[in-house]
């Protein structure tokens, strides 16, 4: 008779946990964190539809009821609704041109839900480029992502 040494047993039991939590995920509809595609096109259209000619079509990323909040330089912070968020990028393009990037993005995503948090370099007209860091808060809608909140700031430590 052959006998099983401890090893065996606990491979084993992490095999076990493993396909339970699998069927869990599949049981609640959850996809796997890993699974970030539909994160990373919305990161790709947020940044390439930032243009004066895409903007309209760069709005329809953001649910109707999205808010972006940044801080100022005297400490507090600022929260605009989406028209007025828009309104702003859309008289910004209206005065020169405007660009972001981003660095590093770091995605979290669980079910329906993300997050993305990343370094990013805005430039607007001549002016240097300004650093910073940002999170977005994302949503998924009817089988898309769409972008529910924007925290920012340009004040690093």
């Amino acid at each position: 008779m052959a006998t099983r040494g401890p090893i065996a047993g606990v491979l084993v039991f992490f095999a076990v946990l493993t396909t339970i939590a699998n069927l869990q995920d599949s049981a609640f509809g959850q996809t796997r964190p890993s699974d970030d595609a539909a994160v990373r096109r919305v990161l790709d259209d947020y940044i390439g539809l930032y243009r004066k000619d895409a903007l309209e079509r760069w709005k329809t990323l953001f649910v109707p009821g999205f808010t972006a909040t940044y801080t100022n330089d005297d400490g507090s912070v600022t929260t605009r609704t989406l028209d007025d968020f828009y309104e702003r990028q859309r008289s910004g393009f209206e005065r020169g041109a405007m660009s972001e990037t981003i660095q590093n993005p770091r995605i979290m995503r669980a079910g329906k839900l993300a997050h993305v948090f990343t370094d990013f370099m805005f430039t607007s007209g001549g002016a240097a480029p300004r650093h910073g860091q940002l999170m977005l808060l994302l949503i998924e809608e009817k089988g898309q992502f769409k972008i529910a909140a924007l925290t920012f700031t340009y004040h690093l430590p």
